[in-house]
């Protein structure tokens, strides 16, 4: 009889697990709901408070168009100057300046100019990446054209070929000759 009476109950309490089950997920479930219905009517007061705004002023145009990038490069460049950058940073972040070589060609009316730099640098990656990141974004007219890094013993540290390229805007034109003989 015992045996009944416990086999008889199993499946009433397995319908009153599965029903307060059910009624926690529908909860759960309109709590979810009403959090994002929420967050959608804050949205849509950001969305009209922005709305609200003045627009922004128009930029007014130049008045001049922008001269070629060439015009924009600065004149012949003084590579003592990005040197003594390039040392002032590398001193800064722990980088080693093994070598600098510069191989110069002068501009024409035609050509820019340039400077043809070949840099060895030792120290930790990140701040060989921050030393030429400081001198590119100091000097405008430079491009790094190559970057090879080598291990070295100690962990951590690497050593950077790289290859930079310091532009410099052409000559200006020559001034035309005057022909013809005064009267």
């Amino acid at each position: 009889m015992s045996r009944q009476w416990h086999q008889a109950r199993l499946p009433w309490l397995a319908w009153a697990l599965s029903v307060v089950a059910g009624l926690a997920a529908v909860a759960a479930s309109g709590a979810w709901i009403y959090l994002q219905q929420r967050q959608l009517a804050e949205a849509r007061r950001d969305l009209a408070a922005l709305q609200a705004r003045p627009a922004p002023p128009a930029p007014s145009a130049p008045a001049e168009p922008e001269a070629d990038f060439a015009r924009r490069l600065p004149s012949e460049a003084n590579t003592a100057t990005w040197v003594n950058d390039l040392q002032r940073a590398a001193a800064q972040l722990g980088v080693t300046v093994v070598s600098v070589t510069d191989a110069p060609r002068t501009a024409t009316p035609t050509l820019l100019g340039r400077h043809d730099l070949q840099l060895t640098l030792r120290g930790a990656y990140p701040q060989i990446k921050l030393v030429l990141k400081e001198l590119l974004d100091r000097h405008a007219g430079s491009t790094v054209n190559r970057l090879n890094l080598r291990t070295m013993t100690n962990p951590g540290d690497v050593e950077a070929s790289v290859s930079v390229t310091r532009w410099s805007r052409p000559l200006p034109p020559p001034a035309p000759a005057a022909s013809g003989v005064a009267r």
